[in-house]
Formats: C-alpha cells, structure tokens, sequence
C-alpha cells in the first residue's frame, strides 16, 4: 500500500495529555474552532485558516462546504425569518404551549410538562402512562385525558402514539363535514384494509387530506443532517490503496517568539510548538488507523461486507489504549468508492462469527425487495436471517436491528407504501 505520510511518530516528545486527548477527539469541522480557544490564550500561535486549497487537495469537499455556507449566507430575507423561527426546538415549542386553557391548574401543567419528556425527537409519545402517573402522584386516567389534550399542541400530531393516532389529531387541523370527518377517521383506523374504502363517493376528498398528513409529526423539527467533512480519502488504483488525509480543513499553524524572553513566554513558546506536533500526531494517528482498517476489512474495501472487529484490536495493532482509539474515531469520517463512512461504522460486533453489520445489510436488502402489499414481518426477517447465516438469535434483536436501521414496522410500511399510491 501506497504511503503518503511520512510523520514519525517515535520523534516526538512526552506530551500533554490534556491538550493531547481533546484535540484527538475534535471533529474536523470544529477543529479550527478548538484550535482558536488555544491560540487566543497563546501570543506565541498565529492561526492561519486551513480553508485555503493547495496544490493537489481535495477541491470536491471544500468546494462543497463553500456551497453549504454561500446556500445560507445567499438566502432570502424569507428564508432567514424561517431559519430564525426553526431554531426553537420541538420541547421550546411544547413547553411555550403548557398552559389555559388547555392546561388551566399547577397539576394539568405538570403532568403535560412531565409528558414532554417521553415525547421522541419525531414528535410520537413513548412513555408509559402507568409511570408518568406515580411521578406525578395522580391517576392514569387523569395522565392519559391530559395527552388527549396534546391534540390541539403544534406541531399538529404531536404527543400520539403511533402514526394513526398522530393523523387523528391532524384532522383536528382541517374543517370537514360529518360525512367527510367519519370517512377520514374510519379510513385511518382501518389503513390496512383500504380498498373497503375505495368505492366511497368522497375517496377523493380524503386522498387530498391524506396527502397533507404529516408522518412522523414533527419532522419540521427534526435536526438536519449536517455537512460531513471526511478525515481521509482512500483510493484503490493500479493494484494499491493510497491514503490521503484531508489536510484542506486542517489549520495552519505559525508559532512566533514574542519579545519578552521570561518563564511566562518560554512556556507558552514551548506550548506552541508543543500544539503544532500534536497535530501532525492526530493526523498520523488517524493515518495509522486508517492503515488497520483497510487491513482488517480489506473484504469491504473490495466491495464485500465488513468483518467482526473490536476497537481493542485496533489498539493492539497500534500499541495504544483502547480509550484512545475510542476518542480518535469519535465523530470522525472516511471516502472511498463505496460512499463516506463514520470511523465507527468499521467497528462491529458478531453473531457467531457473522458481524452484525452484514445482518443488518441483510434486513436492508430484504426489506427492499418485500412485497409492497404485505411486507415482511419481524418474525419472518428472523427466520430468513437464521437460515441465511446459520446463527440462533433472539427475535427482539431483529427489532433492535431494524430501528437502528430506520425501518419502520411492517404494519407501518405497508401503511407509507399504500399511502405513496394515493
């Protein structure tokens, strides 16, 4: 394999473990960020931005951070009122909402406020009523005619517990008539047995309504997914892996002596050259890590499927702890022909000798392929995972699987997919 960086990591001295460990586990896009809180406390550090491109960077990713920026700095007077309103998140919302007339006594209030904190970043309520009832000393009646309530809260359909409950408080939003408010109301509850409903003169009335549901509730609240800046490139050309550090977003360092020659501006001149090895440390580091991974899953970097692997078996590669291996790979990405990966994504545990990762890409695969009128069950999805690899493994873990994957239950897939068809 091609190597490219040649930093030592034997050269360097005994260093501070306290600068050492926060500047490791930095994020690269707040690594400027970090860096700056040390140099405004250091006459000796002058930052140079790392935002500038050299000569054979990689120009894709910071042109497309420059995008992101200029998308925001270039907005609309509109669209910079919006942004302002969204900052104020699902629970501000909520609470701002806590009070008459819907919650008109000190008890109302504290329940409704004990129920935010069982309301999920989608907006559906997942606590249990029993136990929000003997926090609060009352009933679960009273607890449950209190989440009632939340049906006239914004975001519409916040606080239900599912997706049918969450589209019966939306319709609170919409004048119908009678005919059409019971057609609405019937057509949710029996979602799976739609075609009942297909011949009602007023269908088309309530496939609009339908269309303006919102699933999950507070998806305007939901956080955006941020722009990911990769800590590497690894390339596979002509037989060989090259890694490539993404020195682009890495700030440039100048350390200066200042006039004054006393104990005071010794040590912060020694502090400075002291952050400029740490780092080339963090970047050999992550190099050296990079090295592990693409022998230790070389299968994936070829296209197959990740390997079992332990971060203590990175550490032991490395001769470092395991706690600092964890910190290195926090919040940290990488590019290859495959897409950009979390550091972490590489780490998996195993099933037997199967890595958890290949079974989650398993359900992945199945879920895309199921029947769009009667979808795969969790109990299937076990059972063809068993056969697939050979391995025995509790039913409750294919849940588990499946939510870290996003994947909803089948009975809500087959709702979103019946509902995409209207």
């Amino acid at each position: 394999m091609k190597q490219n960086f040649n930093f030592k990591q034997k050269q360097l001295p005994r260093l501070s473990m306290q600068t050492w460990l926060p500047l490791l586990q930095c994020s690269l896009s707040d690594l400027e960020k970090h860096i700056q809180v040390i140099t405004n406390e250091n006459p000796c550090l002058e930052v140079k931005s790392g935002f500038e491109i050299s000569e054979g960077s990689s120009e894709k990713s910071h042109f497309a951070y420059l995008e992101s920026q200029n998308q925001v700095s270039n907005s609309s007077s509109d669209e910079i009122e919006w942004m302002s309103v969204s900052k104020e998140s699902l629970y501000e919302k909520l609470d701002f909402q806590i009070s008459a007339p819907l919650f008109p006594t000190p008890i109302s209030q504290k329940i409704a406020r004990q129920i935010i904190l069982y309301i999920n970043e989608e907006g559906y309520f997942d606590g249990d009523i029993n136990e929000i009832a003997r926090q609060t000393g009352t009933d679960a009646h009273k607890v449950e005619q209190i989440r009632q309530r939340f049906a006239y809260l914004e975001p519409s359909g916040v606080g239900a517990v599912d997706y049918k409950e969450s589209f019966l408080f939306q319709l609170n939003d919409y004048t119908l008539d009678d005919e059409l408010s019971i057609l609405m109301s019937a057509l949710i509850i029996q979602f799976e047995k739609i075609e009942k409903f297909m011949s009602h003169p007023r269908i088309h009335d309530a496939k609009e309504v339908l269309k303006h549901l919102r699933n999950p509730p507070a998806v305007a609240y939901m956080e955006e997914e941020r722009q990911i800046l990769p800590d590497m490139f690894i390339e596979f050309k002509k037989g060989d892996f090259t890694i490539k550090i993404n020195h682009d977003f890495y700030p440039d360092l100048m350390v200066h002596q200042i006039d004054k020659y006393d104990n005071f501006a010794k040590q912060k001149f020694k502090e400075a050259r002291e952050l400029v090895k740490l780092l080339d440390l963090r970047k050999a580091t992550l190099y050296n890590i990079g090295i592990v991974l693409i022998e230790k899953q070389y299968t994936f970097f070829m296209g197959g499927e990740l390997k079992p692997l332990r971060l203590q078996d990175v550490a032991d590669e490395l001769g470092f702890n395991e706690s600092t291996i964890s910190r290195a790979i926090s919040d940290k990405y990488l590019e290859c022909e495959h897409g950009v990966f979390a550091f972490k994504d590489f780490f998996s545990n195993s099933i037997g000798d199967v890595a958890t990762s290949e079974i989650k890409h398993f359900i992945e695969r199945l879920v895309q392929s199921e029947d769009k009128n009667k979808p795969f069950s969790d109990k299937y999805l076990h059972e063809k995972i068993e056969e697939r690899f050979g391995v025995k493994m509790v039913r409750r873990s294919i849940a588990k699987y499946r939510q870290e994957l996003d994947i909803p239950p089948f009975k809500e897939r087959g709702f979103l997919y019946k509902l995409a068809t209207l």
